[in-house]
Order: C-alpha cells, then structure tokens, then sequence
C-alpha cells in the first residue's frame, strides 16, 4: 500500500508541475484570443464607418450624374429653334421629340406650351397647370426635378421628371420635360449596395420614401423611420433640420442589439437627399470566417510551443527525478549501514546535483537558484537570530584579466566562492554568484552587530590572499557591503541597502566592509 501511496505521489506530483505551464499557455492563448477579437471589433467598426462614406460618394454621384445627363439632353433641344417658331405646328416638334426619346430610351419627352398644355401624338392637348411641379417651373423659370410619382396606364409605375423651360428674349414660351422610370434609380442603388452590407433609402423633397433596397415602404417619412430606432448622437429634430438645409452629415443608431452607421446627405441637381446604412453585425460576421481561421492558426501555434516546452520540462523533471533517486539510493545505502564507501562515485554524484544549480566556476548557487532560495529563507524565518545579507566585489578584477589573462581571474573567483560556501555553511545561510565579480553572501546565525562586525572584519581578512602565477605573486582583496534584515523589508530591499553600502566602500577605498544601518553607511 505504502509503495502504490508512493506512485500516486510521483504521478499527481508531474501532473502539478505542468499545472503552471498549462495554466500559462491557456491564459496566452485567450489572451490572445481577446486581443485578436477586440482588434477585429475595432476594424468592423472603421470598415462600416468606410463603407458607408465610401457608398455614399459613389451613390450621389451615380445618382446625381443620371439627372444632369437628363437636364442636359433636353438644355440641348431647348436650344433648338423648332421649338420656337409659331408657325410649325406642335405635331413636327413632338414628332422630334419622339425620335430623340427612341435614341435615349426615357419613358416619354414631351412637349408643354407656355399655356401648360402637353402635346402627344394621336392624342389632344391636356392641360398640366394643375400640376404643382409645373406651376413651380413656369413661376420660377428654372429647371425643375420632381419627386417620384405614380403614372402610367397601369396607374402603378414610379417614374419622376426632369423638366426645362424654353426661354427666348427673356420670355419663357413653354418647357420640354423627360419621364424617367424610378426603377432604372432603384437597380443603381441595388447594384452599387450588392458589394457591400449597405443599404441605400432615396428621400423626396418632403422626406417621403422614394425607394430603397431594404423594402422599406414608398411614401413612409423617413422621420417616423428613425423614430423606431434609438439615435446616438443626434436628434430626429436635428437631422430634419439638417436636411432642409441641404446638409449631409452622419450619425449612429442603435435598435436592440443591432448598431448602425448611416450617411446622408443631398443630391446635387435634385430636391433629393440620399441615405446609405451599414449595420455593425453584419460587417462583423462577414470577417468572422478570417477571424475563426486566425483563432485556428493562434491555436495550432499554442499548440506545437506547448509541445515542445512540455518535453523540456518532461526531460528537466526527468533530470531531477534522477538525481532524487541518486540522493535517495546514498541515504538508503547510509541508513542500512555497511561499508559502500567504494561503490560511491562522489564526482559524479556531485555533477549530477550541482547541475543547473550552481556556478560551474564556483560552486556557490546561480543567481536565479540563490533569489529563490533567499525568498523563501526571509519567508519562513522565526527565530530572533539576526540576519545578514552581504555584497562580496571581487575588486579590481577586468584589471586583473586584462594584465594577467582570463585563467587567473577564475583561480581568484574559484577561491573567493570556496571561502563564502564556508561562511555560508558556518552561518547556517547561502550563497550565491551575483554577476561577473559580485558574489551575494546571507548569514543567519548572527547573536547580535558585535558578532556581525567581528565576522565581516573576519571574512575580510579571509579573502586577502595572493595567486602566485608565473613566480609572481598576485594580490587579491574584495570589498563587502552589508545589511540587517528588518520586519518588513523585502529581499529587493536588502539587496538594494547592501549595495548602497558596497558603493560606500568602493567610494572610500577598496578590501573593506560597510554595514548599512538605518539609512547611513557605517564604515569600517
């Protein structure tokens, strides 16, 4: 039971130590998730704003464009003097006017003398003052472009007309005027929208629906349109007096969970104003194809990085499990008794535990090892002992590789961190290789700052030594900055106290110690 107990041990032990690794890569990958969404969330958000803008211009123009063509054609036969002459009857002129719509295609053009009567082949003159739009061309003596209208036989077509005045001497004798059908309009805005997720409501002069690609109904004021909808940053109020005034502009709305981006603005030539809607969602859901593809991609990446940082941390954790099994074998073989002495390869074993652990050159913890370890010995401490954390600088020691080579340099690092794994072990603390010539030393079974003092003046003596290197021998000395562990203090603290100290040395000359006390240096 005990052995099956040990096992389990082992197995829930493994499955703790990827814990962090997993836990790692799933908060990297929704991390990355999150970034990928909000980054795609924000360019919905632009390409709507684009769209619409961009459908806008290409709309109006379009539009705008199809109506000059048409004012234009019949400026052209306005300037033509058949229409003129009182003595060519008007069965000649609407006989031209009937050749010209052939070639043009429009639905009629047609001919209205100054007494606004229309002429027609095989029909007799009808009267058209009663017609607003009429009575507004002959008043005004301009050009004049309608809204939509029902016409037709069927009484059922949507049509508009483009009307000019036929003006000689400053007298206005009658107007020419082309019916063009409304659906030729609506394919356009069918057609420029079909790319898109736009959708385009053309507006008549009184705000009324002229047509739309969303079947919004002809003839609704678009006014009680955008009462359903809840506007963002404008009021209907606003937006009609806007349109009044011939002004375009944008703004957001929002119906439900649905949000929408709408330009507007007028047709230049027309009494008429153009609206393109782009809805958020729809944007969005039209990348989210790409999107769930780069998630894949984000994914598979995780996926193979994980890979490969799980087999090195399997191949670490299997280097560990052999050199406990090693450590485990010595004490079992100690614990049993008997002679074993020489069935013990002590070289290996102690390249198999220092490995990865400490300093190759001198033996003391690495830096990472030494920070861990120190954390968790401020952590746990109780007792009323005093401790210390001291800053060892090999002085001088560039000056030292540069005049005698590199190999000397590391018989007096090897022999410095030998003499602080002594202290470390006498004072029941650790030690560790800061950086090049730095060493970080911690003390723990110190009485009080008499011993404290005794001990630093001790090691400093200690690490006065002398290499002998080609008959010649060489001077070693270092430096020593200290301070005292208080409640409260962090080990980054400490170190930073030390280091202070170690300056104040350095400042005052060289092979001496400073103990940092209460924010002053006291040399020694």
């Amino acid at each position: 039971m005990e052995i099956k107990s040990n096992k389990q041990t082992k197995k829930s032990e493994k499955r703790l130590s990827f814990l962090k690794v997993r836990i790692t890569f799933i908060v990297c990958l929704l991390l990355s998730i999150s970034i990928l969404m909000i980054v795609n969330a924000f360019w919905a958000y632009v390409n709507m704003k684009q769209t619409a803008q961009t459908v806008y211009q290409s709309a109006s123009a379009q539009i705008s464009e199809k109506v000059d063509e048409s004012l234009k054609v019949l400026e052209s036969l306005a300037s033509l003097e058949i229409f003129y002459e009182p003595d060519v009857e008007w069965e000649e002129k609407v006989a031209k006017l009937d050749k010209i719509n052939e070639y043009y295609g429009y639905m009629f053009i047609c001919y209205v003398d100054k007494d606004i009567l229309v002429y027609t082949l095989g029909e007799e003159p009808a009267s058209l003052a009663s017609r607003e739009h009429m009575q507004k061309v002959y008043a005004s003596k301009q050009p004049y472009v309608t809204d939509s209208f029902v016409a037709g036989a069927d009484g059922k077509t949507l049509n508009y007309t483009v009307i000019v005045p036929l003006m000689k001497d400053g007298v206005m004798t009658g107007s020419l005027f082309a019916t063009i059908n409304l659906d030729e309009t609506s394919e356009l805005l069918e057609e420029i929208t079909s790319a898109t997720k736009a959708e385009a409501v053309l507006i008549g002069s009184k705000g009324q629906v002229m047509c739309a690609t969303n079947n919004m109904t002809y003839g609704a004021s678009i006014l009680d349109v955008w009462g359903k909808y809840k506007l963002l940053d404008v009021t209907v109020d606003q937006l009609e007096e806007n349109m009044l005034n011939r002004q375009k502009g944008a703004f957001q709305s929002r119906e439900g969970f649905r949000v929408m981006y709408t330009q507007y603005g007028p047709i230049e030539s027309a009494n008429w104003d153009i609206l393109i809607k782009v809805d958020y969602w729809s944007v969005f859901s039209s990348i989210i194809g790409l999107v769930s593809l780069t998630m894949a991609g984000i994914a598979g990446v995780m996926a193979v990085l994980y890979y490969f940082v799980a087999r090195h941390v399997k191949a670490q954790s299997q280097t560990i499990e052999n050199m406990v099994n090693s450590v485990q074998e010595i004490k079992k073989k100690v614990y049993q008794g008997g002679d074993f002495t020489d069935q013990l390869d002590y070289e290996n074993f102690m390249h198999l535990s220092g490995k990865g652990l400490n300093d190759e050159l001198t033996g003391t913890f690495t830096r990472a090892v030494f920070m861990d370890q120190a954390e968790m010995l401020l952590k746990d401490k109780q007792d009323n002992k005093m401790l210390a954390l001291c800053f060892i600088d090999l002085d001088d020691l560039k000056t030292l590789n540069d005049m005698n080579g590199h190999s000397v340099g590391d018989t007096a690092l090897r022999k410095v961190g030998g003499l602080l794994r002594e202290y470390a072990v006498k004072y029941d603390g650790i030690v560790g290789r800061y950086g090049g010539d730095e060493f970080i030393l911690i003390l723990c079974d110190i009485d009080n700052h008499d011993e404290l003092d005794n001990v630093l003046q001790e090691l400093v003596g200690r690490l006065k030594f002398s290499i002998l290197h080609k008959e010649q021998e060489i001077s070693i000395h270092c430096s020593i900055g200290a301070s005292v562990w208080r409640e409260k203090l962090t080990l980054a603290m400490l170190i930073a106290n030390a280091d202070k100290a170690l300056y104040d040395v350095k400042r005052h000359g060289k092979a001496n110690y400073s103990l940092f006390l209460n924010g002053d240096c006291d040399e020694i």
